[in-house]
């Protein structure tokens, strides 16, 4: 199987950047361009292809919460990540600076979905059973955040009392996946045994095939989750707020899942923190060169 997985760490990675970058690109395109309908129709195809980006970034959390050597500095650095965005969703739903803006704060903060997620894969590796009930705060959070938002967009419901830097952007959907990925692990070991018990232990379990099982059951996840996803906009049409059929693209990230080694890759320090720091400087250079290519804000 080594043959296949020819994606590492490092690669899924750069695969999250650059859907992630279409995505933002799209979001801009109508931001600037609403009413022109050639800017929609290309970015839609943008945003459409950038539905990748969430399962993949949720893919490597899990990655590094199962075999970072310091879980407790990993999660230091996404919650730092996501304080920082929350404090400039925080400037732009509550000031002045670009009112033209204000509403994007109300489209969550991903790095509270990256840091819930990895907080969940911790505490879901806990011995202690008291702490693990720590994991209802972030499905708490998760949950409250899909309702508000929910509400929110409804006409028929305004929330007031609960504050946007709060919101995550892919809320429980983000906690189902990282689990779902995390329990895969869990799974594939079970199922090796279940086979070697039964006298199929002639099969050879090289790395590579362990590696491919455990991304075929995170591909499965994928697939339920999406499809749970895609339910709610028949549950609750007037309260969903999402493209529920450009949502289903991101099966296609599961692709990349059969690809993927279990390899770290190429992981210099100014990687590491570049990974962080993409996020919010990449939005800070396309809003400025859709400023200047528009003339203003």
């Amino acid at each position: 199987m080594r043959k296949f997985q020819i994606f590492s760490s490092f690669t899924i990675k750069l695969f999250a950047f650059f859907f992630m970058t279409l995505d933002h690109i799209g979001m801009f395109l109508t931001t600037f361009h609403p009413y022109e309908q050639a800017y929609i129709d290309i970015a839609n195809i943008f945003r459409t292809t950038g539905r990748l980006a969430m399962p993949l970034f949720i893919f490597m959390i899990v990655e590094g919460a199962i075999h970072t050597k310091n879980i407790r500095a990993y999660l230091i650095r996404l919650g730092v990540m996501a304080v920082i965005i929350s404090t400039a969703l925080i400037v732009l739903a509550y000031t002045q600076v670009a009112p033209r803006y204000s509403s994007m704060a109300n489209f969550g903060n991903i790095f509270l979905d990256l840091f819930l997620a990895a907080l969940t894969i911790w505490l879901l590796k806990q011995e202690n059973n008291y702490l693990k009930l720590l994991i209802l705060l972030p499905i708490a959070i998760s949950i409250i955040s899909f309702i508000i938002k929910g509400m929110n967009y409804d006409a028929h419901y305004n929330v007031y009392w609960y504050p946007s830097f709060l919101f995550m952007q892919y809320d429980f959907i983000s906690l189902l996946l990282a689990v779902g990925f995390y329990y895969s692990y869990k799974l594939s070991d079970w199922y090796i045994a279940y086979l070697d018990e039964r006298g199929y232990s002639k099969f050879v379990w090289t790395d590579g095939n362990k590696r491919l099982l455990i991304s075929l059951m995170q591909f499965t996840v994928l697939i339920i989750v999406s499809i749970f996803h895609y339910l709610f906009v028949y549950m609750w049409p007037s309260g969903v707020y999402w493209h529920a059929k450009n949502q289903l693209a991101c099966l296609l990230a599961g692709a990349l899942f059969l690809l993927y080694n279990g390899k770290r890759g190429y992981n210099a320090k100014w990687f590491q923190y570049g990974s962080y720091l993409y996020y919010p400087i990449h939005i800070v250079i396309i809003f400025a060169i859709f400023i200047l290519i528009n003339g203003g804000i």
